[in-house]
């Protein structure tokens, strides 16, 4: 650890940046699995629903299921 932080030009990543490379705190609407997989989709054990735009047309209602 102490060779990489004295690397030069190394940059920290503030804690949103960290949350966007792990994962958390992606801003994504929580479905129920019913809801995504009705839609087509896929639910990730955060809760996010993986699909495509038609997927998430269909969960926000502009796109009928």
């Amino acid at each position: 650890m102490k060779k990489l932080t004295n690397l030069k030009g190394i940059k920290f990543l503030n804690k949103n940046e960290q949350k966007s490379i792990n994962g958390g705190g992606t801003g994504c609407i929580i479905y129920s699995a019913q809801e995504c997989t009705n839609c087509g989709g896929y639910l990730l054990p955060n809760g996010c629903c993986l699909g495509t735009s038609e997927t998430h047309a269909c969960l926000t209602g502009i796109y009928p299921c």
